[in-house]
């Protein structure tokens, strides 16, 4: 029979990891601390090594699915950087072959119906 306090780690795993897949990303700060706390009583509960077996498996995974959220977020990042230079210069090269800049120019008037 599982401990208490191994169910409770598995329960918030599974939060935490239902959190990472829908990219509810604010609900992962108040977990943290609950993690630290839940952590500290495992550590003192002394569980049997299947129970550790399976809090490492979660706990792996989890961790693939944060760093695949943060290296799309740092993708999409890349995306609208990209996106807000194009929207402010048009990259072009000059006679010489170098890189050149050119401003686009926003109408000075706006037309309205």
């Amino acid at each position: 029979m599982r401990d208490q306090v191994v169910n409770q780690v598995l329960d918030l795993l599974d939060t935490e990891r239902q959190a990472l897949r829908t990219g509810d990303f604010d609900a992962l700060s108040p977990l943290l601390e609950a993690k630290t706390q839940l952590f500290e009583r495992l550590r003192v509960a002394t569980p049997g090594r299947r129970d550790l077996e399976v809090i490492q498996q979660k706990l792996s995974e989890n961790q693939s699915l944060l760093s695949a959220a943060m290296q799309g977020i740092g993708a999409a990042r890349s995306r609208l950087s990209a996106l807000q230079n194009v929207r402010e210069n048009l990259s072009t090269y000059d006679h010489n072959g170098q890189m050149a800049k050119l401003p686009t120019a926003r109408p000075a008037m706006t037309k309205k119906a």
